[in-house]
């Protein structure tokens, strides 16, 4: 239990693991201070529609070590607020750089939030919500991830939140309810990493789909593990046995080139899958809306063949019905 851990703290800008002990600085360290290594890690955000801004007002980050203990990095005066709708398409905020951490390998990573000093500006309400914490992020948005830390070596993660199943509406009985933060992030090691990027067949987007409005927001891709053989959708709580997408992108027109592209950046090594749906907007957190959507509106244009992403690299794959 958390409770039962032994607890080490970090501070993020002195880039410092602090062992409680004294004397000068050409001394040797005595014997019980742990080997260290450093880590750096950042944030960054998948899209989502309706909202014009999300602030996180992040306090630090903890990481559950294998023999029980707990080592959180504090981040400086407080903590930091960030805006998630200014981190997308590979845009991503420090947490924290190049702190010191005791070796050994560590289970879980955990997003500390202070709701009270958070908020989400919502285009369908046209007004700004507070946050709570849903049930399965009480003590913060947890990824269950195995990492590393190796003596004198510097590891470095990304923590990729994807605010449209992160973000949830409840029904309080209350005028308006509340916007409840639930875990639903990611966690990749950025030495082995890679990307998906494509131009999208103009067939596919909604103003030219007999299936789908053109309301905004419906132009979504959805990214599966190579291995999935059918796409399914972005339920919070799955009923029919299928796998739901890892990632989902919103498909934005580059008004440059006048193309609707995807990108998923900060993938680990392997295969990969996306489908791609124009009528995004009707796939709702709170329903099973694929293969049989409650509404009617929901399904997918096309589904990929699995595509190899490589280490240290952006695979650029367009995609057709």
């Amino acid at each position: 239990m958390k409770s039962q851990s032994t607890k080490f703290m970090v501070a993020a800008t002195m880039a410092t693991f602090l062992y409680g002990c004294g004397g000068g600085s050409s001394e040797a360290p005595p014997p019980n201070v742990p080997a260290t290594g450093n880590l750096t890690i950042s944030l960054t955000d998948d899209p989502w529609e309706d909202a014009m801004e999300m602030v996180l007002h992040v306090t630090g980050v903890e990481m559950g070590h294998a023999d029980g203990s707990v080592v959180m990095v504090a981040m400086d005066g407080g903590g930091m607020s960030i805006d998630m709708m200014q981190l997308q398409n590979g845009e991503s905020r420090m947490l924290a750089d190049n702190v010191e951490m005791p070796i050994g390998q560590y289970d879980w990573m955990r997003l500390m939030i202070d709701p009270a000093q958070s908020h989400i500006d919502l285009a369908s309400t046209g007004g700004r919500h507070g946050m709570q914490m849903g049930g399965d992020a009480i003590d913060g948005l947890e990824v269950q991830h195995t990492f590393e830390i190796g003596q004198s070596q510097h590891s470095e993660f990304m923590l990729d939140f994807d605010i449209r199943r992160g973000v949830q509406h409840h029904d309080t009985g209350m005028m308006g309810g509340e916007y409840r933060l639930h875990s639903a992030m990611r966690m990749v090691d950025m030495s082995d990493s890679g990307g998906l990027m494509g131009a999208i067949d103009p067939a596919m987007i909604d103003v030219n789909h007999a299936d789908c409005d053109d309301a905004p927001g419906g132009n979504w891709a959805y990214l599966y593990h190579g291995d999935v053989m059918e796409p399914d959708d972005i339920a919070d709580v799955d009923t029919d046995g299928m796998d739901g997408p890892i990632a989902a992108d919103r498909i934005d027109m580059d008004t440059m080139t006048g193309e609707h592209r995807y990108h998923f950046g900060y993938l680990d090594p392997g295969q990969y899958r996306v489908a791609i749906t124009c009528s995004g907007e009707w796939d709702e957190v709170g329903d099973d809306d694929h293969p049989t959507d409650p509404d009617g509106q929901f399904t997918f244009q096309m589904y990929s063949e699995a595509m190899e992403v490589m280490s240290g690299q952006m695979h650029d794959n367009d995609l057709s019905p």
